[in-house]
């Protein structure tokens, strides 16, 4: 069964999209840079990527029998694949790492060499979640099943009115099912729904490299560990939940600040499969920046507190998004066009425990 995609306005707001265009390209042209990665892009991509294996090399060679220290690896380790995921692999799966196609592909795989699988995230994210941003029953990221209510269309139970409470521990568990079942229900999901492109052996394929990339990941995170540490199966099992923890939280609350929050959880005027906003105006409408002026928190998560210029101009790198993010406030101010922005992290995450609690409560519904 295919998805019935939803039509977006191509005349309301047309001439602020054209500015807000111009505008942008102009910055590019006038400081004669490219809109893909630097330097300091490349820098960040050997950090990241050492976050990872740094820890891992030390683990794996027995400097320490301490199972305590050991956890702390794996704890740095999650840290490492959420950099990764956030300012690595993200940029390159959107084509804005490099203008070379074959640089994005293998720099993009480095999903599936962490337990993901490229191919399904680049439909639920590029496709589903950057065009139908906050729409119920097409965002599926924001479909937590029935744990969590994170849409105004979504069902309420009761439990949900807690949910601003136990949510908080729930976003750790985020990556777990991605590296076990999701992306294997996923893949099939997406087929059926023709949205892989993909038919009979493409699709096998596809298939049979997952579970191949799968296989040598839990190798060299689980089955190697559990022959050559000091540490009892079970020990090494609970490092390897205490790594994913570490990354689902992070990626997970990085995603809802963006996203799910007092300002974003409006209820959608969907008519026939068709909106009366325009595409970019939809874009700022479900989407909030914040804690813009943290370059920790900017360097570590990939620009995507700057997530409404990621929205925006998905194909440009991360590190231009500071910059960028002037030139859409301003830009939006201009034409009265609503932008969303908590200055910093703490307002944020209060900002989002408030939408929680307004879903969960049944203020925020159909």
């Amino acid at each position: 069964m295919k998805i019935q995609p939803i039509q977006f306005s191509q005349e309301k707001n047309a001439e602020f999209v054209t500015e807000l265009k111009h505008r942008v390209n102009q910055y590019f042209k006038e400081k004669g840079i490219s809109k893909k990665a630097n330097f300091t892009m490349v820098f960040k991509t050997i950090c990241m990527v050492a976050l990872l294996l740094v820890p891992y090399s030390i683990m794996m060679a027995g400097v320490s029998d301490n199972i305590w220290i050991n956890y702390l690896l794996w704890a740095i380790m999650g840290l490492g694949v959420g950099g990764i995921g956030m300012s690595v692999m993200h940029d390159a799966n959107h084509g804005a790492y490099s203008k070379n196609k074959t640089v994005n592909r293998i720099i993009g795989r480095f999903i599936d060499l962490v337990g993901g699988n490229a191919t399904n995230w680049k439909i639920q994210h590029n496709l589903l979640h950057h065009t139908y941003t906050n729409i119920h029953g097409l965002d599926q990221d924001i479909n937590a099943g029935v744990v969590l209510r994170l849409s105004p269309e979504q069902k309420r139970y009761r439990f949900h009115k807690y949910q601003h409470i136990y949510a908080w521990f729930l976003y750790g568990l985020m990556t777990l099912p991605w590296m076990t079942v999701k992306d294997f229900i996923q893949m099939n999901e997406f087929r059926k729904k023709n949205l892989n492109k993909g038919r009979s052996r493409k699709f096998w394929k596809e298939y049979s490299i997952m579970v191949a990339i799968k296989l040598f990941y839990y190798t060299y995170i689980l089955i190697l560990p559990i022959i050559f540490l000091p540490f009892t199966w079970w020990q090494v099992i609970l490092g390897f939940v205490v790594m994913h923890y570490v990354t689902g939280a992070v990626l997970a609350t990085t995603f809802q600040l963006a996203h799910v929050m007092p300002e974003t959880m409006t209820t959608l005027d969907i008519k026939d499969n068709s909106m009366e906003a325009n595409w970019f105006v939809h874009q700022l409408e479900t989407t909030t920046d914040f804690a813009k002026n943290n370059w920790l928190i900017s360097w570590y998560i990939g620009g995507l507190n700057f997530q409404v210029v990621h929205h925006l101009f998905p194909n440009i790198c991360h590190v231009h998004y500071k910059k960028l993010s002037d030139i859409v406030e301003e830009t939006a101010k201009e034409y009265g066009v609503v932008y969303n922005n908590i200055p910093t992290i703490a307002k944020a995450l209060i900002a989002h425990g408030k939408a929680l609690k307004n879903l969960g409560s049944g203020k925020l519904a159909i």
